[in-house]
């Protein structure tokens, strides 16, 4: 029997947006085309192309740019909607 868990798409993470548009930043700026065009030569899944049609029709300057306007993408996929575990410290004596 299937669980509700593996039928449900991996909701997009920031990881997987980055890999995907990082090469969009060739020159100083680009548009919302030039990150579709990105996407396109990645092979992206429909989610990431989703969420970069909802990104206004503007020059972004870089990935974190880009992610500013994108609050909903998740920074970890065991965490959706945003939210992260805390990351946890490391003493300069190389223990947590």
């Amino acid at each position: 029997m299937d669980s509700v868990e593996e039928s449900r798409p991996r909701p997009l993470t920031v990881h997987e947006l980055s890999d995907h548009i990082e090469d969009a930043f060739v020159s100083a700026e680009v548009g919302v085309a030039d990150l579709l065009d990105a996407a396109i030569r990645g092979h992206a899944r429909p989610v990431v192309f989703a969420a970069l049609n909802r990104l206004p029709q503007r020059r972004f300057h870089s990935v974190l740019d880009v992610l500013s306007e994108l609050p909903e993408v998740s920074v970890d996929g065991g965490h959706p909607g945003g939210s992260v575990a805390p990351t946890p410290r490391i003493s300069p004596g190389g223990g947590t």
